[in-house]
């Protein structure tokens, strides 16, 4: 278990980030460019689900992309604020010092609005990190 989630944190930030070149894309350029079918999908976004329980989901205005989100699901809350706090970290480094909103994380980077913090929804425990168009 310790192996998957020490990979997924050192492959996660190359992932998360070169999803912004997708921001622009059409939802066909979207379906096109990765591997599988959307577990879920609607007008407006479309949800990838990985293994180990992850997600991306891609939101649509005007049929492109305008966000992408990536959550990483974890056994605890504790686990989850960890991997939040250790984005944060990583992301300081790069975008400087974030604007915070209560345990949210806020990057203002070119036309980039950049966002990291905890989620939890259906009894699960996410680490978030989500990329938008100002």
């Amino acid at each position: 278990m310790k192996k998957y989630l020490l990979l997924a944190l050192l492959v996660a930030p190359f992932i998360s980030f070169s999803q912004i070149d997708k921001i622009g894309y059409t939802k066909t350029q979207v379906i096109n460019s990765t591997n599988g079918d959307p577990c879920k999908s609607s007008y407006n976004e479309i949800w990838y689900c990985g293994e180990n329980g992850s997600l991306i989901n891609y939101t649509f205005k005007n049929n492109l992309v305008s966000s992408v989100l990536y959550m990483w699901e974890f056994n605890s809350k504790y686990e989850a604020d960890q991997d939040v706090r250790n984005e944060i970290a990583k992301a300081k480094v790069d975008y400087g010092r974030p604007e915070m909103k209560g345990d949210q994380a806020f990057w203002f980077t070119g036309n980039y609005l950049i966002m990291i913090s905890y989620g939890f929804t259906n009894g699960k425990h996410y680490s978030c990190w989500r990329v938008s168009e100002r």
